[in-house]
């Protein structure tokens, strides 16, 4: 089994980010409402008065304000498939499992377009509530103990550094930088940090 963190590593960029711009560019009025509130709320969050998922479930409330949003995310992914890494398509296999602290939402259809069966990311209800933690760090390997308890994980690939428990846990690890997979070893200086 291979465990791939998809923003950055093998999506180009963050989807987060790019389903908000895309919002802007769609539904002008309801995204600049919920980037507004998230800023406000984003002070909060650093004066440690709220937790930080609470910043992003105001930051992508606006999604699930668009009539017909699953609409609206199916042609986010449709638009934004050129953004997936070539490098990946030449290791894909048929165990990999995505591990994202974006959305399921999108990195699911992300995936069914890719033909990758498992996924794991941070979960919502119907109304954009998070579901749970944020699927980020120790997150990641919690979540990913608890859906695979005996996988022996071959190779594990990551861009960030928060994700060092997840890169511990492959037989191999990989740092993305860009194009470039870099072997990873503990002490590696990571050039994203978030």
């Amino acid at each position: 089994m291979n465990i791939y963190d998809f923003d950055g590593t093998i999506y180009d960029g963050d989807s987060c980010k790019d389903i908000v711009k895309f919002g802007l560019k769609k539904h002008f009025k309801i995204t600049i409402e919920s980037v507004k509130k998230a800023k406000k709320l984003n002070k909060d969050y650093k004066r440690g008065l709220v937790e930080f998922e609470k910043v992003k479930e105001e930051l992508l409330s606006f999604i699930f304000k668009i009539p017909n949003y699953p609409k609206f995310v199916n042609d986010f992914v449709t638009t934004h498939m050129k953004k997936i890494k070539p490098w990946y398509m030449s290791r894909k296999t048929a165990n990999d499992v995505i591990v994202s602290a974006s959305y399921e939402l999108w990195v699911n259809l992300f995936a069914r377009n890719l033909g990758v069966k498992y996924v794991i990311a941070t979960k919502t209800d119907l109304e954009g509530k998070i579901i749970g933690r944020n699927c980020k760090g120790d997150e990641k390997v919690r979540r990913i103990r608890e859906i695979f308890p005996n996988a022996i994980i071959s190779c594990a690939y990551s861009d960030s550094s928060t994700d060092i428990p997840l890169l511990n846990l492959g037989s191999i690890a990989y740092v993305v930088e860009g194009k470039k997979l870099i072997t990873y070893k503990r002490g590696y200086k990571f050039k994203n940090n978030k």
